[in-house]
């Protein structure tokens, strides 16, 4: 097995031996951005998702409330209609996704699973009793309640279902990732400027149309006058009002002339050049400065680089399975939704005119 090989297994062995209870606890790799609760304190049915009941408080929670009313006061009534319609619609589209993937996921636990989660909910519960209510179920409830807008059994819902989602979603995806050496290689290559970074060069160029102008300049500089002085006087044709600054040049091919381009790149930094004769130009160039970043080589960054090819996969197959799930799934259309409660928050929260 190589060193490569050792790195994937390595990485996998060590979520294995997590064991399911221990992965429920973990900030898993896919995170629903919402989670679809079973019951809702509610004011109206809006929808349904596998024939469970979408709330308008569910989607209307306080986050969104307490946006759609700053977006109320502070917004034209077009504009609020846009950005709510498009927020309304995210949210939607997350609920009835992690809706979709819990019916499946709460179908394929074990037995043995299923004892896992309830263990590892009670001790949640716990942790909650200790954090909002020292102990107190009561006092808990209504602190979870004013600081969330849940209470325990929601809470305990959501953190149940954002569970068993997150778990499934590993089960079934992550075997289907295969990024291997050849895949690692051609990303480095494909992003070779990336890891290393080409040379940095602050430059300057004087220009003179005569060799009898270049030989003023070539006497200014032998008698010490600072290149950027030289290249401000009235023999120089380029840029003479910046001292004939180029400004930070990266890369190989700094000027199409290749007489110019080659001399350039060989100048250390604060030494110059010239008159190097092109066409009916005499040049001087001088390296004001020069910069090379670190590079970094292949063996201090594939690991960084399977990672984000890994991740890229996984993505891919997510997006795959989840537009399986819409197109075998039974839910009311997004679309009519999004309208349902984008009315009511117009009532709601916009401004009356304008």
């Amino acid at each position: 097995m190589t060193a490569w090989d050792r790195l994937d297994n390595n990485r996998m062995l060590g979520l294995a031996r997590l064991g399911f209870a221990g992965l429920l606890v973990c900030v898993l790799l896919i995170q629903p951005q919402a989670v679809y609760a079973e019951t809702y304190s509610v004011d109206g049915m809006i929808g349904q998702v596998n024939g469970r009941a979408i709330y308008t408080n569910a989607v209307l929670d306080e986050q969104l409330r307490e946006t759609f009313s700053r977006w109320g006061r502070e917004l034209p009534r077009e504009t609020f209609r846009k950005r709510a319609a498009e927020r309304i619609a995210i949210k939607l589209n997350s609920m009835v996704t992690d809706a979709l993937i819990y019916g499946e996921a709460k179908r394929a636990l074990s037995d043995a699973e299923r004892q896992g989660l309830t263990g590892a909910q009670s001790h949640y519960r716990e942790q909650l009793l200790r954090e909002y209510g020292q102990g107190s179920p009561a006092l808990a409830e209504a602190n979870l309640i004013e600081k969330t807008g849940l209470n325990m059994d929601q809470t305990l819902e959501n953190w149940r279902q954002a569970a068993v989602v997150s778990r499934y979603m590993q089960q079934k995806l992550r075997p289907k990732v295969n990024v291997t050496r050849k895949d690692v290689k051609r990303y480095y290559q494909d992003h070779y400027d990336v890891f290393n970074p080409p040379s940095q060069r602050t430059v300057r160029v004087i220009q003179t149309l005569s060799e009898e102008d270049a030989q003023q300049i070539r006497t200014l500089l032998d008698q010490g006058t600072p290149f950027a002085e030289a290249a401000k006087s009235d023999f120089n044709l380029f840029r003479p009002d910046t001292g004939g600054l180029m400004g930070a040049m990266a890369g190989e091919q700094l000027f199409a002339d290749p007489t110019v381009n080659q001399t350039t790149l060989g100048l250390p930094a604060g030494q110059c050049a010239g008159p190097i004769a092109v066409d009916e130009k005499q040049w001087f160039v001088c390296v004001e400065k020069l910069e090379q970043p670190p590079g970094q080589p292949l063996m201090e960054v594939q690991t960084r680089i399977h990672a984000t090819l890994f991740e890229q996969q996984l993505r891919e197959h997510s997006e795959k399975y989840r537009e399986r799930l819409f197109e075998n799934g039974s839910y009311n259309s997004i679309e009519q939704m999004t309208l349902s409660l984008l009315q009511i928050a117009m009532d709601r929260y916009a401004k009356t005119g304008g």
